[in-house]
């Protein structure tokens, strides 16, 4: 992310929250909801989750680092300065529960998060996104996103569909995970408690 505010922070100037609320409410609220707490269990809540993270994606989404057929033309319509108003705007609104969809995997994924898997070498989730789920700059908040997203992501990560996590440190991870593992770690961050985002 470091490299991402620099290159945003100079055209901010001018674009304020009410902007950013303007653009959500034409563009973002059908998959996001005005809130960032989107009902589409495909689409990510983006309620919460850190400034510099978003910005990140947003920025990466309308250049294509990050690819999306459905994002990028959206993104890209945009400032960096709008995206990072957009980045904003959303890191501030709280971030609603999530809804498990398969209650039996739960404790396994519990267990994946805190403790990763040893013998295959995955690391526990909470070493970067923290153990209640909130996240840091570099590593989102994943507490009360929907499963379906969540392992959509590590499916995509895997298939090196999605690419790009720094150090291919995502892609490392999800690519020494089975999908039973994925299922379960992603049905317990969905049941993780809501807290706000922290700096």
């Amino acid at each position: 992310m470091l490299t991402v505010i620099p290159l945003i922070a100079g055209p901010f100037v001018g674009v304020e929250a009410k902007d950013a609320k303007d653009i959500v409410a034409a563009e973002c609220v059908a998959c996001h909801g005005l809130d960032g707490n989107g009902t589409v269990p495909t689409f990510p809540k983006l309620a919460g989750i850190q400034q510099e993270y978003l910005a990140k994606q947003l920025v990466e989404l309308a250049d294509g680092t990050r690819k999306s057929e459905v994002m990028k033309p959206i993104a890209e319509k945009y400032s960096q300065a709008e995206l990072f108003a957009l980045a904003t705007y959303f890191s501030g609104q709280l971030r609603k529960p999530g809804l498990v969809t398969n209650p039996s995997l739960v404790e396994e994924g519990g267990i994946l998060y805190h403790q990763g898997n040893k013998s295959t070498g995955v690391p526990a989730c909470a070493g970067c996104h923290r153990p209640d789920g909130t996240g840091t700059p570099r590593s989102p908040m994943l507490a009360g996103q929907d499963p379906a997203y969540t392992l959509q992501q590590l499916r995509n990560f895997d298939h090196d569909i999605r690419t790009n996590d720094r150090g291919r440190l995502m892609r490392t991870v999800a690519g020494r995970m089975n999908e039973e593992e994925m299922r379960a770690v992603s049905e317990y961050i969905a049941g993780m408690a809501v807290t706000p985002a922290q700096p």
